[in-house]
């Protein structure tokens, strides 16, 4: 009998040990590793207890052998519960049930060691309670194969409830060869249900990554040995296959990867193989079975198929955001209207060649000349067409190495790689002027184009995109400012004469704020008596820190900024304070004259405001003269005619400045109410040669009929004084006679003149300058 109890004890911890063994192979499940912790702690608790209990006296021996046999069936039984609740996904009140079962062992071994009958009741009920309560567990609800299971846990608690009922000391043989059998079923059913839920678990994986993989728009494939053991629909369909394709390659690389790429995506699979944590992730061009190109994104990583490594790959068709992709970045790179590359792949394709930087190479900026009047007045859409010819024409015929790209309006640039030496690049742009001598036929007419070209070379004028851009403009300009068509290399002359203009543009608005500009007056004389008759008000600039600018940069400056008219008032501004300061001081003032630029005169309230300023300051109206070149009276007559003709009728001296530079005719002359006819520099200087002496006394004559006082510019020499004054001239104005002066120096010529000891005070002016 012992025998066969031992032999039931030894079989509990065998299944047991199954049972722990089942559960290292995946330990998802902890209900198995529960029911075989229980069913060791079963087998151990039956060795102890009944089988071991009639080999032991009483005594302290026996007292532990109880609580020992009682600790290992209790927990067996808590552990059986815990595992069947856990199957269910039932989770146990640890709280309340632990300290129960402490009691209840307490309380088994406690009877174990005075009344074993009592024991072995309490321990069999409570024994058949957790049975019964295990079967509950897994009977609701459950399948076939649970129910068996549950039916098993019932035959158990029957086994327990029985045994000392049958025999007081539970030890029958009925209960015995029961006990033996029904956990032997037990424990496989047990094994047979942990292991058929974990391959129903693994079988619901599996179908479901089937699904998903079958159902994603993700292509899968798995590759082993460049072969594809495994291809989902979408990966089928990115490739252009069906389910079943008799066709698909043995060789998915050599069939799929262009022949360029064969030897990267091979190492890559050779990688994966070797590496069971490789993940990599890749860009590429692959074919579809029509051998159409398609841009594939892809991750690669390890995996185990059939025991043996593969590549398993997830790639998406990304062609259709790639050609977007290209198309904004052709339409970033090309210019709409010609097709042409544009400025963001010029200044790219600089920075990329200036970057490396080894190679030499040149750059030609070109512009169509007044292509401004072709869209003027034949329309914008000929302007268009004219720009595509141009540009059609110019990729036809210029050499492979140079690269046409349009910078926008009617710019155009050319890069030339390679080019070495000038030589090369005089022959592309040569080239280009020729090419433009045939007329475009377009809406019927021809139209002759003409392009000023500026060239630029890499290294020398230039160490990046930005500053060879700059340098090929430069030049390009200054050839625009030639008749004609036009090329010109840049020279670093250029640059500073830019930097120079825009500085100075830059500084005007500052400087006339701040009045950093003063006046030079420059003495007048009376003909033949050499008496002072007046000055002309020349302006300077003295930029701090920069000394003086000559009028030759700042003027142009202002008008091109439209600051001329700001400008002009500060020198009405400063020249009339002057008048007023020295009419104060010397009691009278002789005319000081003041150049105005045409553009002052597209102010309708010009000659309002000149008169306005003389009358702030006090000051007779004859004490200011205006001068306006001849040229610029004859360009804008129609503005400067009535504003010059309000003025001479308020008493200001008008003359006419620069007289023999321009076109104006006799009666327009007559028509001008000017008081003063300035002959030009360029008249005077060759006296006394015999033609420029005729030229000099025709227009002398022409003046005095006319009444205008004829002054004479630029003497430098008193052979050339004596010529004009024998000639007619009335005034002399020149460096031989007087240069410009300081307000202080020519307030002190004044003084002389007007003799201050002799000469009473008064505000008035007299009709004709006094003599010294």
């Amino acid at each position: 009998m012992p025998l066969l109890l031992l032999i039931s004890a030894g079989l509990n911890v065998v299944f047991g040990i199954a049972l722990l063994l089942l559960w290292q192979q995946d330990r998802r499940y902890p209900y198995v590793r529960l029911w075989g912790h229980s069913w060791v702690l079963l087998g151990l608790g039956l060795a102890i207890g009944p089988v071991l209990h009639d080999f032991a006296e009483p005594g302290p021996l026996h007292d532990l052998q109880s609580l020992l046999a009682s600790m290992a069936l209790m927990s067996s039984q808590l552990l059986q519960v815990a595992g069947a609740a856990d199957y269910r996904s039932r989770a146990l009140r640890w709280r309340v049930l632990l300290p129960l079962f402490a009691a209840i062992m307490l309380v088994l071994a406690a009877l174990g060691s005075t009344d074993f009958r009592t024991a072995l009741v309490a321990g069999a009920t409570v024994m058949g309670i957790g049975s019964l309560a295990s079967a509950h567990l897994l009977w609701r609800y459950g399948r076939p194969a649970e129910r068996w299971v549950g039916g098993g846990f019932i035959a158990l608690a029957l086994v327990h409830l029985s045994a000392p009922w049958l025999d007081p000391q539970a030890r029958s043989m009925i209960t015995y060869v029961s006990g033996l059998v029904v956990q032997t079923m037990l424990s496989l059913g047990l094994i047979l249900l942990s292991v058929a839920r974990a391959h129903a678990e693994t079988r619901r994986q599996t179908e479901r990554f089937s699904r998903l993989a079958e159902h994603s728009l993700q292509g899968l494939v798995v590759l082993q040995n460049q072969r594809a053991v495994y291809a989902n629909p979408a990966a089928l369909a990115i490739y252009g296959f069906t389910r079943g394709h008799s066709q698909v390659p043995d060789d998915l690389i050599e069939a799929l990867v262009p022949q360029d790429l064969r030897g990267a995506a091979r190492e890559r699979h050779q990688r994966v193989l070797a590496n069971p944590d490789a993940r990599i992730e890749w860009e590429a061009t692959r074919l579809d079975m029509q051998g159409r190109p398609l841009h594939i994104r892809g991750l690669s990583s390890h995996l185990e198929w059939d025991e043996a490594p593969a590549e398993l790959m997830v790639m998406v068709d990304d062609s259709s955001r790639q050609r977007a992709v290209d198309a904004l970045r052709r339409q970033a790179l090309h210019d709409e209207l010609t097709d042409l590359p544009n400025r963001n792949f010029a200044v790219e394709r600089l920075r990329e060649l200036t970057y490396f930087g080894a190679a030499p190479f040149a750059l030609i900026s070109a512009d169509l000349d007044r292509f401004q009047l072709v869209n003027e007045s034949l329309g914008h859409a000929v302007g268009d067409a004219l720009l595509n010819a141009v540009a059609r024409r110019l990729c036809r015929r210029l050499p492979p190495q140079a690269v046409l790209t349009r910078l926008g309006e009617d710019q155009f640039l050319v890069l030339i790689e390679g080019a070495a030496d000038r030589a090369a690049v005089q022959a592309v742009a040569d080239q280009m002027l020729a090419l433009l001598d045939t007329p475009f036929a377009l809406e019927g007419a021809e139209l002759f184009v003409h392009m000023s070209l500026g060239a630029a070379m890499f290294p020398q004028d230039g160490r990046d995109g930005a500053s060879l851009l700059r340098a090929a403009d430069s030049a390009m300009h200054r050839a625009k400012a030639s008749a004609g068509a036009s090329f010109i290399f840049f020279d670093q002359a250029m640059n500073g004469a830019s930097r120079a203009r825009l500085d100075a543009e830059q500084s005007l608005g500052k400087a006339i704020a701040e009045r950093e500009f003063l006046l030079e007056y420059q003495p007048k004389f009376r003909a033949g008596s050499r008496q002072l008759c007046g000055f002309e008000a020349l302006v300077r600039w003295e930029r701090p820190g920069k000394g003086r600018v000559s009028p030759a940069e700042f003027v142009p400056a202002a008008e091109r900024t439209g600051q001329i008219k700001a400008l002009g008032e500060l020198i009405l501004d400063i020249a009339t304070a002057q008048l007023r300061e020295w009419l104060d001081s010397w009691g009278q003032v002789l005319p000081v004259a003041v150049n105005v630029s045409p553009l002052q005169f597209d102010d309708a309230g010009f000659a309002s405001r000149v008169l306005s300023i003389l009358a702030e300051r006090g000051l007779p109206h004859q004490a200011l003269e205006v001068e306006i070149t001849e040229t610029a009276a004859i360009g804008h007559v129609d503005r400067v005619m009535p504003q010059l003709h309000r003025l001479r009728n308020a008493g200001v001296l008008c003359s006419l400045d620069d007289f023999g530079t321009g076109q104006s005719s006799l009666t327009m002359l007559r028509q001008l109410p000017i008081s003063t006819m300035k002959l030009d520099r360029s008249m005077i200087d060759p006296l006394p040669e015999a033609q420029a002496s005729a030229v000099v006394k025709a227009t002398c004559a022409l003046g005095q009929s006319l009444q205008l006082e004829i002054v004479a510019e630029g003497v430098e020499t008193e052979v050339q004084a004596q010529a004009a004054e024998a000639l007619g001239c009335t005034q002399l104005q020149g460096y031989h006679l007087g240069r410009p002066l300081a307000a202080a120096a020519a307030g002190a010529l004044l003084a002389r003149h007007l003799n201050l000891a002799a000469q009473p005070r008064g505000d008035s002016m007299p009709t004709q300058p006094p003599s010294v």
